[in-house]
């Protein structure tokens, strides 16, 4: 099992975020990036979303996500890969990732998972978080960050190929900026991310981050894993899209046990969407 040294610890404490190098290999890259061909090809009835009522001045980016969303151009979204195909169980506890999920959130909870592919013409999105810089913390030397995302690259996230985009250190600001004035690496202090396929970007949802257009050819897929801390109440974070955060017993018996015990939370959640 991986140890997370005091210099990855100082160093996520400082910037709120880290690089894991060659996490998986090119076969296991391989065998996601076919199986996500395979999503391609099927139909997504999204049954669930009928009857859901939101308030009429929902935002856009508030309303429920569809299991396969194709809303913007040059880009594609699957959401709740889990549901969808159970190659992608063996990455909710991945023994390369959980000791720093572990050594960052204490007892890490898998909330949601998607996949995004971007392809050239691919658009930047907004500047945003998961969580306020109140919810990043460090106590007697035990960091403890209520929402983490665990980014897997499948291909090859170079400057030019939509890679994500993060401001370092934003974690811990007390000086919020219009967010919506910056475009791409205009905000101050954003780097990006970038790394090779089998790579994993590990950050705290407190960092302000983002995605780049993308300008060259093929695809680039990356896998997204989010993790919140044991007591965060999931259910009522976003709950017109607790059909792709909660799963039910049906599929979380095919887990080990130590992927049942990264989803435990969910033994005692229950669903609102009338969905299985």
């Amino acid at each position: 099992m991986t140890t997370v040294s005091l210099e990855e610890q100082f160093l996520f404490d400082v910037r709120g975020c880290l690089l894991l190098e060659q996490v998986l290999t090119a076969q296991e890259c391989t065998g996601y990036l076919n199986a996500i061909s395979r999503l391609k090809e099927r139909d997504y009835p999204d049954a669930w979303m009928q009857g859901l009522e939101l308030p009429a001045d929902t935002p856009a980016w508030a309303e429920p996500m569809p299991t396969f969303d194709r809303r913007k151009a040059a880009q594609i979204r699957f959401n709740g890969m889990i549901r969808l195909d159970p190659i992608f169980d063996s990455l909710i506890a991945h023994q390369r990732v959980v000791p720093y999920l572990q050594a960052f959130m204490g007892r890490p909870q898998l909330i949601n998972t998607w996949c995004i592919e971007k392809y050239r013409g691919s658009a930047t999105d907004t500047w945003h978080r998961g969580v306020q810089p109140t919810d990043y913390t460090v106590r007697d030397s035990a960091i403890r960050s209520r929402m983490l995302n665990v980014v897997f690259f499948l291909t090859d996230n170079g400057p030019e190929d939509g890679c994500m985009v993060a401001v370092p250190g934003s974690h811990k600001n007390n000086i919020d900026l219009d967010w919506g004035r910056y475009v791409n690496l205009e905000m101050p202090g954003s780097q990006a991310v970038t790394g090779k396929a089998g790579d994993v970007f590990l950050f705290s949802e407190a960092v302000v981050h983002n995605g780049l257009p993308k300008t060259t050819g093929g695809a680039r897929t990356n896998l997204y894993y989010n993790y919140a801390a044991y007591d965060f109440n999931v259910m009522i974070y976003e709950p017109h899209n607790n059909y792709h955060f909660c799963l039910p017993p049906t599929i979380r018996e095919r887990f080990s046990e130590e992927q049942k015990a990264m989803t435990r939370w969910m033994e005692y959640a229950r669903h609102e969407t009338g969905a299985p």
